[in-house]
């Protein structure tokens, strides 16, 4: 199975709109949950969470009972954006000097 197959790029204003929206709850949820940013605030953790709900919301697995929102998944979503920021965040704690 090829894993590009599932990507969708041919988004609409509306889309866009509600996936940045999903990353930003997604970023500003695992800087309260870790409690600190990533090392560029929290447009890195915008930046991050973009990215991880991007990748979360094209994997190729569904949960049966998902709400949607302009037809992405909300739950893989947040949960993609708020990963991504917590293991950037964990990171920089761990590598911050003590």
């Amino acid at each position: 199975m090829n894993l590009l197959s599932n990507i969708n790029l041919n988004w609409t204003w509306p889309q866009v709109f509600a996936f940045l929206l999903l990353a930003l709850v997604g970023a500003f949820l695992a800087e309260r949950i870790v409690g600190n940013a990533p090392k560029f605030g929290f447009l890195g953790s915008l930046a991050l969470g973009i990215l991880g709900a991007w990748f979360f919301s094209n994997l190729p697995v569904e949960i049966q009972i998902e709400p949607r929102l302009e037809d992405l998944p909300v739950v893989r979503s947040i949960l993609g954006g708020l990963v991504l920021v917590a293991i950037f965040a964990f990171l920089r704690k761990q590598g911050a000097p003590r």
